[in-house]
């Protein structure tokens, strides 16, 4: 056995959803640079709007993993694909913690980030 073990990376987004009385949706996001916050607030207010409960508003707490180191080779091909792969993964997470949420179960999802090469 060796002395350092390597960490597995993390690849994946974790939503964690609070409902409020008052309308509108608030977004926090780590390591956003890509827009997940307009993206995660309409997937709350599509998700709300849904089920019915359009009047209500929320806090929407997004962690994403972090982002990829620049390829040399091909660096628009990977960066768009994972932007990408992190931003469906997000609307998944934000949508099944609203979901979970309304059903009085535990707010905190985590969502496999997929991508592949």
């Amino acid at each position: 056995m060796t002395a350092h073990r390597r960490r597995a990376a993390d690849h994946a987004v974790r939503a964690c959803f609070s409902v409020r009385e008052a309308p509108g949706i608030t977004v926090t996001v780590s390591r956003d640079g890509t827009g997940l916050g307009t993206t995660a607030r309409h997937t709350a207010q599509r998700v709300l709007a849904e089920a019915g409960r359009g009047y209500l508003g929320g806090r929407v707490e997004l962690r994403t993993p972090r982002p990829p180191a620049q390829v040399t080779s091909r660096p628009s091909a990977f960066g768009t694909r994972r932007r990408r792969a992190v931003r469906r993964a997000a609307d998944r997470a934000v949508a099944l913690a609203v979901a979970a949420t309304l059903r009085g179960d535990a707010a905190g999802v985590r969502v496999h980030v997929r991508t592949s090469l």
